[in-house]
């Protein structure tokens, strides 16, 4: 019986660390996996910079890109949607604005090992 909770609580810690390692977005940057993070707050910047992340990982850039401009205008030291609205910009093609929210969002975030070692954001700004 023990052996048997075992097996079935280590089968759901898996399946939550797969859930979390594949949309939290640390790393990478390959068409797999898009790059973004989740703000953790409850306030106006944050459900919009999370309603774009929800976007952004299904290739909704311009969608997503509208979502973390409404987190900015709310709260424009909001690093994680500097740096999701960078994610989304480079997805469409826009580059330079990329570079630009990119260098805003590792000012922002100094701190944030998520967003500062990020391959997609050393790619944009050189670091």
């Amino acid at each position: 019986m023990k052996q048997a909770c075992l097996i079935k609580l280590s089968v759901v810690a898996l399946t939550v660390l797969f859930v979390f390692t594949s949309c939290s977005g640390g790393g990478g940057g390959g068409s797999a996996q898009i790059p973004s993070i989740m703000s953790t707050g409850s306030d106006e910047a944050s459900k919009m910079n999370n309603e774009g992340v929800d976007h952004l990982v299904q290739g909704h850039y311009a969608t997503a890109k509208d979502f973390f401009d409404k987190a900015i205008l709310a709260n424009p030291d909001l690093a994680e949607a500097h740096f999701n609205l960078g994610v989304s910009l480079d997805g469409d093609g826009k580059h330079p604005e990329a570079t630009e929210s990119f260098k805003k969002a590792a000012q922002l975030g100094s701190g944030n090992p998520k967003i500062t070692e990020n391959d997609l954001l050393k790619k944009h700004t050189g670091m």
